[in-house]
C-alpha cells in the first residue's frame, strides 16, 4: 500500500491500479527526496518546493506530485502519456481535495506543449532503462517548463547510464536498491 509520507496529507492512501507499466516511487526513496527538498541548502531562493509550482512528468499514480502538494507546493502539473495514469493521478488528487491545485496534461514527455508558466521543481520518473529521461529533459528545456535555477529530480534504474545536456548540472546523486535518484540544477 502506498501512502503520503509527510506534510498535511500524511498517511493518506494513494490508489494504485494493477498495471505493470506504473511503478510508483517507493516510500524510502520518496522520503529521502522530500527530506532533501525540505532541508537542503538551495541558495538565496530557498526551497524549490514550498509555495512554488511543480511539474510531475511520467506521473503514474501522482505520488511525487501529491507528496509535493502535501509538503506545501503551490501547484502541481501532472503529465503522462497514458490516459489511465492521468485518470489515476486525477482520482488521487481529488481524494485529497487538491483538484484546485492540480492541472493534468496527457502528453508524450519527449514532445511537450509550450508551458503556461515556468516551474521551480520537476520530477521525472520514466520507465527504467528506457532512455526517455534525456529526451524529456530536452523537451522541458525547449518548451520553457523550467525557471532558471530550477531543481530537477530524475529517477532511474541504478544501472542506467545518464549524462544530461549542458543545460543541466548534476549536484547530487543517491542510490536506493535498484533505484538511482539524480538531482539536477537547470542552468539555462
Amino acid at each position: 500500500m502506498l501512502r503520503i509520507i509527510a506534510g498535511k496529507h500524511r498517511g493518506r492512501k494513494i490508489e494504485i491500479k494493477d498495471n505493470a507499466k506504473i511503478r510508483p516511487t517507493g516510500g524510502r526513496a520518496r522520503g529521502a527526496i522530500f527530506n532533501i527538498l525540505m532541508h537542503g541548502n538551495f541558495g538565496p531562493d530557498g526551497s524549490p518546493l514550498v509555495g512554488k509550482p511543480v511539474v510531475d512528468v511520467f506521473c503514474g499514480t501522482g505520488a511525487l506530485g501529491l507528496e509535493a502538494l502535501s509538503h506545501g507546493a503551490a501547484h502541481v502539473t501532472f503529465i503522462d502519456q497514458s490516459a489511465e495514469s492521468i485518470a489515476l493521478a486525477r482520482l488521487n488528487a481529488s481524494k485529497m481535495g487538491e483538484e484546485n491545485n492540480a492541472h493534468f496534461i496527457r502528453s508524450d514527455s519527449t514532445s511537450l506543449p509550450m508551458a503556461r508558466k515556468r516551474h521551480t521543481l520537476a520530477f521525472l520518473d520514466p520507465p527504467y532503462d528506457s532512455g526517455l529521461a534525456i529526451k524529456s529533459l530536452a523537451s522541458l528545456d525547449k518548451h520553457e517548463w523550467l525557471a532558471p535555477g530550477a531543481v530537477v529530480i530524475v529517477e532511474l534504474s541504478a544501472r542506467e547510464v545518464f549524462t544530461p545536456s549542458e543545460s543541466y548540472r548534476v549536484f547530487d546523486e543517491r542510490a536506493y536498491g535498484n533505484t538511482k535518484i539524480v538531482f539536477l540544477r537547470y542552468d539555462k
